[in-house]
C-alpha cells in the first residue's frame, strides 16, 4: 500500500504547500465563548436578513422539479442575463458558485511561469487556485 510520501510525489508541486481550510466557528459557539448575543455573521457569504421573499417563492415553485437534472449550460439564465445586460449570451459564463468561477479563471489564464498576487486576507480560493 502506498504511503503518504509516495502519494505526495504524485501531487502537483503547488498543492504540496497548501494548508487545509479551517472554517470559522459557528455563530452560537462564538456568542457562548464571548458572552454576547444577537450577533450578525458577516462571513461565509451568508445573509443575516435571510433570503428575499421572491427567492423563497421561486424555490418553492421549483420543488416539483428537484428530480430533474439541471441544465448545465444554463441556457435560460444566460439568455435572461444577456438581455438584461445587453450582451451576447456567449459572453456570459456561469458556474457553481464563485469557487468554480475563480478556479476556472486561474486554470485558463495562469501557468507555472505566471505571477499572480493576492492578499493574505483574501478569500481562500484565490490562494488555492493560484498555488494549485
Amino acid at each position: 500500500m502506498p504511503g503518504p510520501d509516495r502519494f505526495s510525489a504524485l501531487a502537483a508541486e503547488g498543492v504540496l504547500g497548501l494548508k487545509p481550510y479551517v472554517p470559522g466557528k459557528p455563530l452560537a459557539e462564538l456568542e457562548r465563548e464571548y458572552g454576547i448575543r444577537d450577533s450578525i455573521k458577516l462571513a461565509s457569504n451568508e445573509n443575516p436578513l435571510g433570503p428575499p421573499p421572491a427567492s423563497v417563492r421561486a424555490i418553492s415553485a421549483a420543488l416539483g422539479e428537484l428530480a430533474l437534472y439541471p441544465d448545465g449550460a444554463a441556457f435560460e439564465l444566460k439568455n435572461a442575463l444577456a438581455k438584461r445586460l445587453a450582451v451576447d449570451p456567449a459572453q456570459i459564463t456561469v458556474g457553481n458558485g464563485s469557487n468554480e468561477l475563480l478556479s476556472l479563471v486561474a486554470e485558463t489564464f495562469l501557468t507555472p511561469a505566471t505571477e499572480a498576487i493576492y492578499s493574505q486576507f483574501a478569500f481562500l480560493i484565490y490562494a488555492l487556485s493560484v498555488q494549485a
